[in-house]
């Protein structure tokens, strides 16, 4: 499975490298790499939620793996469950 390692810093400056990096593997599964993810915004949630939901829509596997604690505090802080909007993407 084709994978991107997310940046350290994952906000409006870093959302349209990724995206682009994200939208170049439409069409097959894909797994994003969260272990360097220190600060997760509300925009970079955003792209990581859009990207699960479409890759869903397509058929297609996606994952995002190895959390940092920064980013489940930030998720569990705005009620975000990685496990229900990621897992089975």
């Amino acid at each position: 499975m084709p994978s991107i390692t997310l940046p350290k810093t994952l906000d409006l400056g870093a959302v349209p490298e990724l995206a682009a990096q994200i939208l170049a593997r439409r069409g097959d599964a894909l797994l994003l790499d969260a272990g360097a993810l220190q600060k997760l915004t509300g925009i970079g949630l955003e792209v990581l939620v859009a990207a699960a939901a479409q890759w869903r829509a397509d058929g297609h596997g996606f994952a995002i793996v190895n959390w940092t604690e920064h980013a489940l505090g930030t998720l569990d802080a705005v009620g975000a469950d990685p496990a229900l909007l990621f897992e089975g993407a």
